[in-house]
């Protein structure tokens, strides 16, 4: 059985925001952990995450039940996804906490227009 790693880096926070990078393998082995940084975030105070997923991917296994359970720790919060990874994108289908951004521009305009 292959490593999964995957890495997840703050790089910014403003108010109720927060961006972060991730990069490596999401997959089941890995979904703990990203749910985790997810809702330790969410238990500061942060409601609005820029997810920045370009040096991420996903392995076969990954479902749209994996893709629910990632982000079930903070139901209440709002998502930015980049480049997000097909399964993923498929993963969330038209839940409305998703804004989906193909590329860093969009995600960093509407983060550029602060609170």
């Amino acid at each position: 059985m292959a490593t999964m790693i995957v890495r997840m880096r703050v790089l910014t926070e403003a108010g109720s925001r927060v961006w972060i990078a991730v990069s490596g393998t999401l997959s089941p082995a890995t979904q703990h952990h990203i749910q985790q940084r997810l809702h330790h975030q969410a238990a500061t105070g942060t409601r609005e995450f820029y997810l920045d997923l370009r040096e991420s991917r996903c392995t076969d296994a990954v479902t749209r039940e994996h893709v629910g359970f990632l982000f079930a720790a903070v139901p209440d919060a709002h998502f930015h996804l980049i480049a997000a990874p097909d399964a993923v994108r498929d993963g969330i289908g038209t839940d409305p906490r998703f804004t989906v951004h193909p590329h860093l521009a969009s995600a960093w305009n509407i983060w550029s227009q602060g609170d």
